[in-house]
């Protein structure tokens, strides 16, 4: 099998950046080390190499600082998902204006309609209604459980280390179409804090108890426990990316959000697949459901935090989805990662410009202070206003839904290598973060699309890039 080795210089990186011979000996100081990337791949389990330059730190230290005693069982139905939402809306704006965005906002959209504006087309509307729907398979915390168990099969359940059934779980789920994939230990005095109390407009609560399998108790027709056994251990942490021409067609209906329909295709088969291991998981019953998936997908070194407060990505930048399952096969813990996007953030703020409603910061620094009830308090980032995040999407030709992420310095497909260049030096050194950012405004303006374009270009299979982490797919 072939290995690839990189040939390009010190000097080759810094012209490709428009920096070799300015006169700043500072550059050439600052630049990164290249090494051979098959030696430092050498000792990476399958399907968890990352870039060279990316730092793995310790065991839950993440670059986004935490403190465990302000740490607190979250409950989703205090998000704008909950039952609060309205009472949270009221805070900002009367209930007139929220009508008076409601109704610009469908008769502008009909009215494009009507006139076939790109984005708000017939087609577009059938692309939006339909690209992430249609879909058999239906979305549970117990999952399907119709695989045919080990007991079913006449063997004993399925017995190896940590590291080989992550191994084995990361090769499944890169089957079934999940870009990424890590593991938290769920401990008591941190890391379990991170999967909520209760959840969908407290319908529902996650109850932690010492039985053998997990199970819904109905305790009424308006309420019901999810009980997880203590057993269950671990969580499996899943990216599934985003179109990212979808994303920068934005705020048109051609921003589509198709990561949630396909997850729930990822969730079923994977929940079977340990099933027919012998052993146990539960998943989401809902969207966003279970746990905190920024904060876990930051514990197992998916990405880190950044100013939009949502997980940032090497892959894909903040332009994912993150999904969680926990279950009582043995896993291994990984460690969180720094590549320096939360330094990068501090200075960029391409995100804060795009919101037209200031719901994000322009704070130079993360903080501790929380902006309302929606924000879970314990760590130190940059929080967002989600009400007026609300309030942004509600008005015409605003924003769909994640503009900021749309817009982000590494919301790229990287297939030109500068963007590759660009993610070596911000993981080094913070020296050339307001240059690259500003680089980035002048080639790609705003970061957005045209949306006449979209159904001009040739788009991969789901809109992704699917050989991320599989760098040998043609060897």
């Amino acid at each position: 099998m072939g290995k690839y080795h990189p040939t390009v210089s010190r000097r080759d990186f810094m012209k490709g950046i428009g920096l070799a011979g300015a006169g700043l000996g500072v550059a050439a100081a600052a630049s990164p080390v290249f090494r051979d990337l098959d030696e430092m791949a050498a000792a990476s389990e399958i399907y968890t190499k990352k870039p060279w330059w990316i730092k793995t730190r310790d065991h839950l230290d993440m670059t986004t600082e935490v403190d465990w005693n302000q740490v607190k069982r979250y409950s989703e139905d205090d998000t704008l998902r909950g039952s609060r939402a309205n009472d949270y809306k009221l805070d900002l704006y009367p209930q007139t204006e929220w009508d008076r965005r409601g109704t610009e906002k469908s008769e502008k959209e009909n009215q494009w309609l009507q006139e076939g504006r790109a984005g708000w087309s017939l087609k577009d509307f059938a692309f939006s209604g339909n690209v992430g729907a249609n879909q058999s398979t239906t979305q549970s915390f117990l999952g399907p459980q119709k695989s045919t168990t080990p007991e079913g099969r006449g063997v004993a359940k399925w017995q190896g280390t940590k590291e080989e059934a992550a191994a084995m779980l990361r090769t499944f789920l890169r089957f079934v179409g999940a870009m990424n994939v890590g593991f938290v230990e769920l401990e008591e005095a941190n890391t379990k804090k991170f999967i909520y109390d209760y959840e969908q407009r407290k319908k529902v609560r996650n109850i932690w108890v010492d039985d053998d399998k997990p199970s819904i108790n109905v305790v009424s027709s308006s309420f019901s426990e999810y009980r997880i056994p203590n057993s269950f251990k671990h969580a499996i942490v899943i990216i599934n990316q985003e179109s990212m021409k979808s994303f920068k067609v934005n705020p048109t209906q051609l921003m589509a959000q198709i990561r949630y329909q396909r997850n729930v295709n990822i969730q079923a088969a994977t929940m079977e697949f340990i099933r027919s291991l012998g052993y146990q998981a539960v998943g989401q019953f809902a969207t966003n459901a279970i746990g905190i998936g920024p904060a876990l997908a930051t514990v197992a070194g998916l990405g880190e935090m950044g100013r939009v407060n949502r997980l940032m990505t090497p892959e894909h930048g903040p332009v994912v989805g993150v999904f969680t399952m926990l279950t009582n096969l043995p896993l291994p813990a990984d460690n969180p990662i720094d590549a320096g996007y939360l330094n990068f953030c501090r200075t960029c703020m391409k995100c804060a410009d795009a919101c037209g409603e200031g719901a994000l910061s322009f704070e130079k620094d993360p903080y501790w202070e929380t902006i309302g009830p929606w924000n879970n308090p314990g760590h130190k980032t940059w929080f967002e206003d989600s009400v007026k995040c609300t309030a942004y999407r509600a008005l015409p030709d605003a924003c769909t839904s994640g503009k900021c992420l749309a817009v982000c310095t590494f919301s790229k497909d990287h297939v030109a290598a500068v963007h590759e260049a660009v993610q070596m030096t911000v993981a080094n050194t913070g020296l050339f973060n307001g240059f690259f950012k500003n680089m980035d405004d002048i080639f790609y303006g705003e970061g957005l699309h045209d949306p006449a374009k979209f159904w001009e270009a040739e788009h991969p299979i789901y809109g992704i890039d699917t050989t991320i982490h599989a760098p040998d797919t043609h060897a």
